[in-house]
């Protein structure tokens, strides 16, 4: 997936600018493995702007220590629980029309590909 980073429509453009300068590091820390240090970013972008919808969605994937969203479909058995967390339902709830696509779209594909399964 090609990943974009969006502060909150909330955010200055000044305070825009630095969050998703840190959403980007947080990204690139999740895919290089280091998920403490990629947790520590999403965390400071939630501090500065506690609407972002894209940190809280790194959290989500951080928690089940994922490098991207395509590992989301490489074991979507062990993921069909994402939409409960607290993390994702934030990601959810915050997320812009767009973002919100394709967040629902990722669930989506996990939901069909464990089809028949008790939630």
């Amino acid at each position: 997936m090609k990943r974009t980073y969006h502060a909150s429509a909330n955010a200055t453009a000044e305070m825009a600018e630095k969050i998703e300068k840190e959403l980007k590091l947080g990204y690139i820390n999740l895919e290089d493995g280091c998920f403490e240090q990629a947790k520590l970013n999403f965390l400071l972008v939630l501090e500065w702007d506690k609407d972002c919808a894209d940190a809280y969605w790194g959290l989500m994937l951080e928690k089940f220590q994922l490098k991207d969203e395509d590992e989301l479909f490489t074991n979507p058995a062990a993921y069909k629980s994402a939409i409960y967390l607290p993390e994702c339902e934030k990601a959810l709830a915050l997320a812009d029309k767009s973002t919100l696509k394709q967040y629902k779209w990722m669930l989506d594909k996990i939901y069909q590909i464990n089809e028949g399964d008790k939630y």
